[in-house]
C-alpha cells in the first residue's frame, strides 16, 4: 500500500471527521518529509490501517481510474452492407432450392402406409391410454387385451381384410400387452 493511494482520494468525502483528519496528518508528514522511502517503510502499517478503514466507512472517497475508452473506427451502416449482399443470398437460396429439388428426384417416394398399418397403429395407440393406476393391474390388461382384440377382428372383417394382415394386427396387440404385462409382473 502506498501513499500515492492516499492522494488520490477525495478529502471532502472522507467520513468521519476522525480519519479525516488522521489522513490529511498523514499527507502533510509525507510532504515534509524529505527522504519519501523512509517515510513509506516507516508508516506503511498506518497508511494501510488507514486506507483500510476509508474502504470500509467511506468507499465514495476512493477515486476510480476511468478506464480508457477505445475508439471505434467509423464503421458503415448495417442497412448499405446488408443491400450489397442481398444479391448474394438470393443467388444462394435458389442455388439451395435447386439442390434440395434434385435431392428429392433421386430418392425414393416412401409408400402410403397400408390401412391394416394404419389400423394396427391405432389399436396399439388405444393400449397405451390404459390410466397409469391400472398399468400394474394384470386384470385390467387382459381385459383390455380381450376386447381390442375383438374390436380389430370386427373392423378387419369389416372390411373384408385378409386372414395375413389380420394376424400382423393381432401378433402386434399381443406383443404390445406381453410387455406390459412384463413390466406389471417386476
Amino acid at each position: 500500500m502506498t501513499i500515492e493511494k492516499l492522494q488520490k482520494l477525495k478529502l471532502s468525502a472522507v467520513q468521519p471527521d476522525a480519519l479525516q483528519t488522521a489522513v490529511k496528518e498523514l499527507l502533510a508528514d509525507y510532504k515534509e518529509t524529505s527522504d519519501k522511502e523512509a517515510f513509506e517503510e516507516i508508516a506503511k502499517e498506518n497508511i494501510e490501517k488507514v486506507f483500510s478503514m476509508v474502504e470500509r466507512l467511506s468507499p465514495d472517497a476512493i477515486v476510480k481510474e476511468a478506464k480508457p475508452t477505445k475508439k471505434k473506427a467509423p464503421s458503415k451502416t448495417v442497412k448499405k452492407e446488408l443491400d450489397k449482399m442481398t444479391t448474394d443470398i438470393k443467388l444462394c437460396r435458389a442455388k439451395i432450392r435447386k439442390f434440395n429439388e434434385e435431392k428429392r428426384k433421386n430418392e425414393p417416394k416412401k409408400p402410403k402406409p397400408m390401412r391394416h398399418t394404419k389400423i394396427k397403429g391405432h389399436f396399439i395407440s388405444i393400449a397405451n391410454l390404459i390410466p397409469v393406476k391400472l398399468k400394474d393391474d394384470v386384470g385390467v390388461q387382459k381385459e383390455a387385451e380381450k376386447v381390442l382384440l375383438r374390436a380389430h377382428r370386427g373392423i378387419m372383417n369389416a372390411y373384408k381384410m385378409n386372414f395375413v394382415t389380420t394376424e400382423k394386427g393381432v401378433d402386434a396387440i399381443k406383443e404390445k400387452f406381453d410387455k406390459m404385462e412384463e413390466k406389471a409382473k417386476k
